[in-house]
């Protein structure tokens, strides 16, 4: 993600912040939209900006989780002897949840015992950090929603250094907000905010021109063609711009396929990181991926729930690139998506995107399984060319008050 070079110079240009440099949104965007329409190597992304960044070229020499990130955080069995009193507080729309909910799940993983609580809610970063705003991308956030963290981090420190109660707030150790419920839920562990799982097919049939989402499994495997030509220069693919939206008459449709399920025939509640593996033939060697989970409500409009970006030789093993074979079906399995909670109302469908990344603000990859830095346009002749196998599935944690009920 290009936002990590602006970081940088934001931490390191001074001996405090470089707020000027941080906050001057037109000239990173003027930046890497020159760096995308020149089709230019990642490594050359902070020569664009004018000034060339150690730390930048150091991470990209680093590329999967090796032993250079593993001496800056707990890794493994250093979390067993992490025994402080810990509180993780993030959001569904939150750029930092995936690190947040790292530290939680490692920490837990490692330490039963671990002191260790989570908030979260309908946040983005900001907003989990103060006082959220009623309204954020286009959605306006349940009234229970709106909590102020910084009274709730105070009551936390009386909690831990006067001996004081722990927040009322804080009921278990997972304490989630229901998006459209106006309710917070609590539960003693991540695996235990859902009590089913919904399981879809990606369907080489159609419903109104669009492919079907379907709960049956294939009776036998067919593939559903998609081409990305990297060359194509023509339109950025804007997927987190400024007017992108939570709740929106339309959804992100660019470089993707889109899988939408029948009706709902019940409500229910989507809680938890949504999985599944997707099968594919592709004819390059890797692929950078872009899943969007999305409910489309009986009205027409859309509503994100949750996304997924990897890169499919780090998806088996995130500390081993393994490349995949140009004309032999692969397996790439996905677990590393945005936690989220919210009520789906009967008549609902569940909407999924299936695509490849190809945006100004991320690197790019264009599948010729050398080290993705060194790639440029030049590497981009022939199109990716993808056939997803229609075996490929999403499972979908949800929370069903009667367990008994079919979709």
């Amino acid at each position: 993600m290009s936002y990590a070079l602006n970081w940088l110079y934001f931490v390191t240009n001074t001996k405090l912040l470089d707020n000027k440099s941080f906050n001057d949104s037109k000239k990173w965007r003027e930046v890497n939209i020159d760096w995308y329409k020149q089709g230019l190597s990642y490594r050359e992304l902070d020569s664009l900006y004018g000034q060339k960044n150690e730390t930048f070229q150091k991470w990209l020499d680093n590329p999967y989780y090796n032993e250079y990130w593993q001496k800056m955080t707990p890794y493994k069995n250093d979390f067993a002897s992490i025994n402080i009193p810990v509180l993780t507080i993030t959001g569904y729309y939150d750029s930092d949840q995936l690190g947040a909910l790292n530290y939680y799940k490692e920490h837990h993983k490692y330490n039963p015992a671990a002191n260790h609580y989570l908030i979260i809610g309908p946040y983005n970063h900001n907003g989990s950090q103060g006082m959220p705003e009623k309204e954020f991308q286009g959605y306006t956030i349940d009234e229970a929603a709106r909590v102020n963290y910084n009274v709730i981090a105070f009551k936390w420190f009386d909690y831990i250094l006067k001996e004081s109660t722990k927040p009322d707030f804080i009921k278990d150790h997972v304490n989630y907000q229901v998006m459209g419920g106006n309710e917070w839920r609590h539960a003693p562990s991540l695996a235990a905010v859902s009590n089913d799982t919904l399981t879809f097919y990606l369907s080489a049939q159609k419903t109104k021109k669009k492919n079907r989402l379907s709960i049956t499994p294939p009776d036998n495997n067919r593939t559903i063609p998609f081409e990305v030509n990297f060359k194509d220069r023509k339109n950025g693919e804007f997927r987190r711009s400024n007017s992108w939206l939570i709740a929106s008459k339309t959804l992100y449709n660019t470089n993707c396929l889109q899988f939408v399920s029948d009706p709902l025939e019940e409500s229910l509640i989507i809680n938890g990181n949504f999985t599944g593996e997707l099968m594919a033939t592709i004819n390059k060697k890797d692929m950078d991926i872009v899943i969007e989970l999305y409910e489309l409500k009986a009205n027409g409009s859309y509503f994100e729930l949750s996304h997924f970006l990897g890169r499919a030789s780090y998806t088996k093993d995130r500390e081993k690139r393994q490349l995949l074979t140009p004309e032999i079906p692969e397996t790439i399995p996905f677990a590393n998506t945005m936690f989220t909670g919210k009520k789906i109302e009967k008549g609902s469908r569940i909407v999924v995107t299936v695509g490849i990344n190809k945006d100004p603000f991320w690197q790019i990859n264009y599948g010729t399984g050398d080290d993705v830095s060194n790639e440029s346009i030049l590497d981009a002749d022939e199109p990716l060319k993808i056939l997803w196998h229609t075996d490929s599935f999403v499972k979908i944690p949800v929370w069903r008050e009667n367990k008994d009920s079919k979709l």
